[in-house]
């Protein structure tokens, strides 16, 4: 009875000193995000192009007006094309998404349009992305369960429209000829039932429209979910019809989840003291630089995988 008394006694102290560490290692992270951080002086438009040359080597730029990052047209994950193994790999790299890749036959190729909602790491954001097999290419000759479709070309970008809610909030609009349209907004966090995107592609021709219309329908969609006129479909994307990556399980989920809304919050505590986007980041990379490395992977970090890269703000 001694020796079981004595052992619950060392647990409690072994676990009031932890709780003594974490608490002094908390105030000491506290301290620091007080510490001013000197910052250049800058005028508006200098910070919009400082921050967009940082943004560049990952492939993205910035929308001042609505505070939202996007992918640009040259963005080097063009090259990787796209399959549905980075979806199963999403998860596991805090992305928790609702995908929704869409499947159909024009011109002699299979296509490929996918749209994503949700949680990137410390991000809130949207995608759609446009991807073909090319004739005669050989995982399609092989019968491979999970080809990697490629990018499409220049001459196949289709004019492309979204808008992302939140609860009935507009987070952001975006359109353009693209590839792949994307928005996210930093700092906010979301659970994808959370949001719904509405999306409007202008495909080539009435040959493509149709083909991609049986693609939505083969896919689930209703028609009350759907509405074409011409040569152009609009598309409500709230519950995925399409089955979801096996890794987005309800655990694993919740974890990813949990990080990432102790993250945004993070973000917004230590940056809470400056307006402008650009300052934000380089106090981030003073105050946190662990939390900066995370925004590295913005977005499509699951195209590839290797060492993170870290630049200078």
């Amino acid at each position: 009875m001694k020796l079981e008394y004595a052992v619950f006694i060392l647990l409690i102290y072994i676990l009031l000193v932890l709780l003594g560490i974490w608490f002094y290692d908390l105030r000491r992270k506290q301290k620091r995000w007080q510490e001013p951080v000197q910052l250049p002086l800058l005028n508006e438009r200098e910070k919009r192009r400082k921050l967009n040359e940082l943004l560049e080597p990952f492939g993205f730029a910035y929308d001042g007006r609505q505070d939202i990052f996007y992918s640009r047209t040259d963005s080097w994950q063009r090259k990787y094309g796209y399959g549905r193994i980075y979806d199963e790999g999403a998860a596991l790299l805090n992305m928790i998404l609702d995908c929704e890749p869409i499947y159909f036959e024009y011109d002699g190729k299979r296509w490929m349009i996918e749209f994503w909602k949700g949680q990137y790491g410390i991000t809130t954001g949207g995608e759609v992305g446009i991807y073909y097999l090319p004739k005669g290419n050989p995982a399609e000759e092989l019968l491979l369960p999970e080809p990697i479709y490629q990018c499409v070309e220049d001459e196949d970008t289709l004019r492309i429209k979204t808008a992302l809610w939140k609860n009935g909030k507009q987070l952001y609009y975006r359109r353009g000829y693209h590839w792949w349209l994307t928005g996210f907004v930093l700092g906010e966090f979301s659970k994808p039932k959370e949001l719904e995107m509405d999306i409007e592609i202008t495909l080539k021709d009435a040959e493509m429209r149709d083909a991609f219309l049986k693609g939505l329908y083969e896919a689930g969609y209703q028609r009350e979910e759907l509405n074409a006129l011409g040569n152009t479909v609009w598309i409500h994307f709230s519950k995925p019809h399409t089955k979801q990556p096996f890794t987005r399980t309800r655990l694993l989920s919740a974890v990813k989840q949990y990080e990432n809304k102790r993250n945004c919050r993070l973000y917004r505590r230590v940056t809470k003291d400056y307006a402008n986007t650009y300052d934000k980041l380089r106090v981030l990379v003073v105050r946190m630089p662990k939390l900066y490395q995370k925004l590295e992977r913005l977005g499509k970090s699951r195209f590839v995988s290797g060492e993170e890269r870290h630049e200078e703000v």
